[in-house]
């Protein structure tokens, strides 16, 4: 593969400058000559793809402006208001669900009575960890979020089981 002297973007790239605009304000032009504007979320450095955040009464508006078709960033503020950076990247996190003793306790065996209507063989662990087919792992809070397996066939198929679970809601 014969570059003939091209160097790709990112090690060009100054990684000081695309971190100095996350939650800035700022407009980016794309070659059709179309502005965005919104708070930077994030830059990926190798596409260099910008996710842009705008607050709309309540309404958030989330858009992503490819890197390949994008000509030109100007920052529009030089720093961001207070809480701006939380509001920005909680569109982005997931809501954390607490549960009691007694909700862990009842959703482990709605899954192990469901495990068992559907003949799938599993075994309580020490750690009350939800041990399936002998490859894969259920965690508290016993959603698909806490199912772990190398295999991903049986993960995916695990994780919808889990997924359609009677009687729990799946975060």
């Amino acid at each position: 593969m014969d570059d003939k002297g091209h160097t790709h973007r990112i090690f060009t790239n100054d990684p000081l400058h695309q971190h100095s605009l996350l939650h800035r304000r700022v407009t980016a032009t794309t070659s059709d000559l179309k502005q965005h504007t919104g708070w930077v979320y994030t830059i990926d450095p190798v596409s260099e793809s910008i996710v842009l955040v705008n607050f709309i009464g309540e309404a958030k508006e989330v858009t992503i402006v490819w890197g390949y078709n994008i000509t030109s960033v100007t920052p529009l503020e030089d720093t961001p208001p207070p809480g701006l950076a939380d509001a920005v990247d909680s569109i982005f996190r997931k809501k954390l669900v607490h549960y009691s003793s007694q909700e862990i306790t009842a959703r482990r065996e709605s899954l192990c009575v469901w495990l068992a209507e559907n003949r799938v063989p599993y075994t309580v662990n020490e750690d009350m960890s939800i041990q399936v087919l002998q490859v894969a792992v259920i965690r508290s809070p016993y959603d698909a979020g806490g199912v772990e397996c190398h295999n991903e066939v049986v993960l995916e198929k695990v994780m919808r089981l889990v997924q359609q679970t009677p009687g729990t809601t799946s975060a």
